[in-house]
């Protein structure tokens, strides 16, 4: 549909245009990002907090992901890059913010198919 269809509502209802569902999108979109970063980020610290030899062992593995990454053979110009860039703890922040984003995903969906249908 066009940027400019006006939706069909009840007599007396002021017209919604689709133009302002889109900012709407933006922004539940950036928010649904940040949220998952601070969850998982809330995650790790409970891990940290509750199991901390499972966090040490998550530590180790995300140490041997990023030898295995840094030692592809990647021309030096590139791996360079990696190996200054690319940290464990980084790593780990971005597993448990791929958690959170499918936990959001999980309870989210419920809620969406319940708004699809009214």
């Amino acid at each position: 549909m066009a940027d400019w269809a006006v939706l069909d509502l009840p007599t007396g209802a002021a017209p919604v245009r689709w133009g302002d569902f889109s900012v709407l999108r933006i922004l539940l979109s950036v928010g649904n990002i940040v949220f998952s970063l601070i969850l998982g980020a809330l995650l790790m610290a409970v891990v940290a907090i509750y199991s901390p030899e499972t966090l040490s062992a998550m530590l180790g593995w995300a140490r041997s992901f990023k030898s295995l990454i840094t030692s592809t053979g990647l021309n030096p110009k590139y791996n360079i890059w990696l190996e200054l860039l690319l940290e464990e703890r980084q790593l780990l922040l971005m597993f448990f913010t791929v958690i959170a984003r499918v936990i959001l995903a999980v309870v989210a969906y419920p809620i969406v198919l319940l708004r699809e249908r009214t």
